[in-house]
């Protein structure tokens, strides 16, 4: 038995292959590490995430008698779950745990200074394990998850979220601000690789969708009011032609708002004539084996495409991004289109068709001569209006020369934007956005399809500019991601959150505005009312703590003394006694 909770740590330096012991010396951060207070055991391994590493954690917690464990690796966000699971197996309470961030936060960002890098290696390592002896044991929590979920908007995404957990037992409301279903795709003449219309696409979603008695569709919608925490939402939703408002009950939710065609006026003359148009608004022209002038109704005889309209767009915030359709769409526009008119002209500043199959596209409009013309990033071609007549002035990259031509038509690729309304859609869910103005994931690679909003899900063209086979895949993967949390019934919320001491909190209601995920609000129970924080909606970002006036904020896993043990441990480095334990 272990007297008065003495503290028995492990600590586990990992090589990470080359990233980190390529410049930490790991090993003298072992041996350094064996000598400080409470540790018993120090070694360093290879690969400490790997199932060897997690099996030497185990044999050591048990064989050593370990209550504490710090790992000393990669980012926490990548393995922190992974080594919490672990110590827990082991019998250690997973909050006794403590990672240090060893490669990108030293051997990365100082593979240069060698000798350096070991030292501050040394400091984070030292200053984790003083705030291992200072952990306290937390309980593990859970929360029931409601069976149903909210899919917001009706694209190609929403709709093919909505099928999938339908079709798996679970309820879906789905909301769409417009009167139909379908979104941008079906406007599509033309779906690559596959080459079918989004007509023959989105039919057979719908009358599924109409089909399937477990899916609720509100047309007209807008979510209104958002609020309550994973398994547990609280949803308004307003008719927004007959102004009326009902509230539901959801566990999750799934966010597929898509995009908007960008409308380029300022750019290349759109908007002074009718035969300046978007690629988007060209599909949307009746078929016909003919291409007609808008203007005139006589066929097209020369055509051109101008691409990146309002993508890639340096210092231009909201335009940065590459849009990544368009090089594919308007290579698979303008082959079909060269056999209607004499001659065909794409202007580009640079080709990017990424997708599988997208360079064949670009293959087969060059093998049916359609022209292809760089400009310059810097110099992008000048288009001018004059009585009716259209005048295109560039500079040709490869040629070394200026060019001039005069279009029947000039059909404009532009990028792809978020709705208008994204900052709404923000805020109501408590999302953030990239610079582009689409929503962030919780992680770009680990966890793309999860939002920092616990049981908020995104998809398709909501997270980033897509194509519809993108936001398929997507929309399928947020829909198991949402039948796993409800098919397990209730979930895990995260301990290490904020906590009010009721006897301290003044009621000044600064924590209510200072906290940025609405985790925060006032118990009438007392008199007068003092916060309270709903834990499930707590992100431990520790805001609150910072702004209360009267500290009555405690941080559970961050507290006071566990902070300020760290800082003590990096001003005072030398430990007071030896741990006296075994590498």
């Amino acid at each position: 038995m272990l007297k008065n909770n003495e503290a028995r740590i492990g600590v586990f330096v990992c090589h990470c292959g080359h990233n980190i012991a390529g410049t930490v010396d790991v090993k003298e951060v072992a041996e350094m590490a064996l000598k400080l207070p409470g540790v018993v055991f120090s070694t360093d391994e290879m690969f400490m995430c790997s199932d060897a590493g997690q099996v030497l954690i185990r044999e050591k917690i048990e064989e050593c008698n370990l209550n504490r464990v710090v790992v000393a690796s990669c980012s926490p966000r990548m393995h922190e779950p992974t080594f919490r699971r672990v110590v827990e197996e082991a019998g250690v309470n997973r909050y006794l745990f403590d990672q240090v961030n060893l490669r990108e936060h030293v051997s990365w960002c100082h593979m240069r200074e060698p000798e350096l890098a070991t030292e501050k290696a040394k400091d984070l390592v030292r200053m984790s394990v003083a705030r291992a002896a200072k952990l306290e044991h937390l309980p593990v929590k859970k929360v029931n998850v409601l069976p149903s979920t909210l899919v917001v908007g009706g694209g190609i995404a929403g709709l093919r979220a909505s099928l999938d957990i339908a079709e798996r037992g679970f309820n879906v409301i789905l909301v769409e601000k417009t009167s139909e279903l379908g979104g941008n795709v079906v406007n599509w003449t033309h779906l690559f690789p596959s080459n079918q219309s989004g007509v023959d696409v989105i039919v057979p979603l719908v009358k599924a969708i109409k089909r399937n008695k477990r899916i609720k569709v509100h047309l007209n919608s807008k979510v209104s009011a958002f609020e309550g925490y994973i398994g547990n939402f609280g949803v308004t939703i307003k008719n927004l032609e007959t102004e009326q408002e009902e509230r539901v009950e959801v566990g999750t939710v799934i966010l597929t708002t898509g995009f908007e065609p960008f409308k380029p006026y300022g750019y290349y003359g759109y908007g002074e004539s009718p035969d300046i148009l978007t690629l988007a608004e060209l599909q949307k022209l009746p078929p016909s084996d003919i291409l007609l002038v808008p203007s005139t109704g006589k066929p097209v005889k020369k055509l051109v495409f101008i691409g990146c309209v309002g993508s890639r767009e340096p210092g231009v915030k909201g335009h940065e991004h590459c849009s990544r359709h368009c090089c594919s769409a308007t290579a698979k526009a303008a082959s079909d289109l060269r056999v209607r008119v004499d001659e065909a002209l794409v202007l580009y500043q640079d080709i990017r068709t990424y997708g599988s199959g997208h360079e064949e596209l670009h293959r087969l409009a060059r093998q049916k001569h359609v022209i292809y013309s760089k400009f310059p990033r810097d110099s992008k071609p000048k288009v001018t209006v004059k009585n009716g007549k259209i005048k295109i002035n560039w500079f040709d990259v490869l040629a070394g020369e200026p060019l001039e031509f005069e279009p029947d038509m000039v059909v404009l690729s532009t990028a792809m934007i978020p709705p208008d309304d994204v900052e709404q859609t923000a805020h109501l869910f408590s999302l953030t956005r990239s610079g582009d103005g689409f929503f962030n994931p919780e992680h770009i690679k680990l966890a793309p399809l999860t939002t920092h909003t616990a049981g908020v899900m995104i998809a398709g063209a909501a997270q980033a500019a897509k194509n519809a086979s993108e936001s398929v895949i997507d929309a399928s993967g947020a829909a198991a991601k949402a039948v796993g949390l409800m098919a397990q019934g209730e979930v895990e919320i995260e301990s290490t959150v904020a906590h009010v001491l009721p006897e301290l909190c003044s009621s000044c209601h600064t924590c209510l505005t200072a906290c940025p995920y609405g985790a925060i609000s006032m118990n009438e129970e007392y008199d007068p009312p003092v916060a309270m924080v709903t834990e499930a909606k707590c992100h431990s970002c520790g805001t609150c703590a910072a702004a209360c006036p009267s500290s009555a904020i405690v941080m559970y896993h961050s507290t006071d003394d566990q902070i300020l043990t760290m800082v003590e441990a990096f001003l005072c480095p030398t430990p007071e006694a030896e741990g006296g334990g075994s590498a």
